[in-house]
């Protein structure tokens, strides 16, 4: 009767030791597959990363134009460099003749870009608003793949926003006009991109 009451105290033993070292492998995995912290991707980030890749790639496109229009070595002639820009851009618009507005800013930078704005513009006076736009005339117009207006002055971004907004390459800047947030090729001179009245309106 002894042996049969150590016996089954044995196996007793045994069984929930077994259960034990189960339940802890369970309580492991469950450690493993919780997400952490670590593992958590910054959507912002992760935004401007695939914005930068998409100006990467236009670049790169932009390249293999740019061997067909060396640059124009006598710089004091403005007819050649004239001509080199234009060659140039309608090359580069030819190449992406199905562009659309928000292509390179992208439907995920888009938000990005318009709570810059949106913050910049309410720590701005009613009259700091409108000195953005008095260089312009009224009824200017603008499209994505065409040249800036060579008769309107290049705004420039204001300082205090443009520190706010993603760096951009060398080959390309932001500009202001009327109410739309452009980016510019500089040796194209040409509109490659548009997010069109992002500002709001001057009251």
């Amino acid at each position: 009767m002894r042996k049969l009451f150590v016996s089954a105290l044995v196996v007793c033993v045994c069984l929930a030791g077994t259960a034990s070292a189960q339940q802890a492998r369970t309580d492991g995995a469950r450690v493993q597959s919780a997400p952490g912290d670590q593992h958590r991707v910054n959507p912002v980030g992760a935004a401007n990363a695939a914005f930068q890749k998409r100006l990467q790639d236009y670049l790169q496109l932009r390249g293999e134009l740019t061997k067909t229009f060396p640059e124009v070595k006598e710089t004091g002639d403005p007819n050649k460099i004239s001509a080199r820009e234009k060659a140039l851009g309608h090359a580069i618009a030819a190449s992406r003749k199905d562009a659309k507005p928000g292509y390179l800013f992208g439907p995920d930078m888009t938000p990005v870009f318009t709570q810059i704005v949106t913050a910049d513009w309410k720590r701005r006076s009613p009259a700091d608003r409108k000195a953005m736009f008095n260089e312009l005339p009224q009824g200017t117009h603008v499209r994505v793949n065409e040249p800036y207006p060579t008769t309107l002055p290049l705004l420039t971004v204001p300082s205090n926003l443009l520190v706010n907004l993603p760096v951009l390459p060398d080959d390309l800047e932001y500009r202001i006009i009327d109410r739309h947030l452009l980016l510019r090729d500089r040796d194209a001179n040409l509109v490659v991109d548009g997010l069109f009245n992002i500002f709001p309106k001057v009251e």
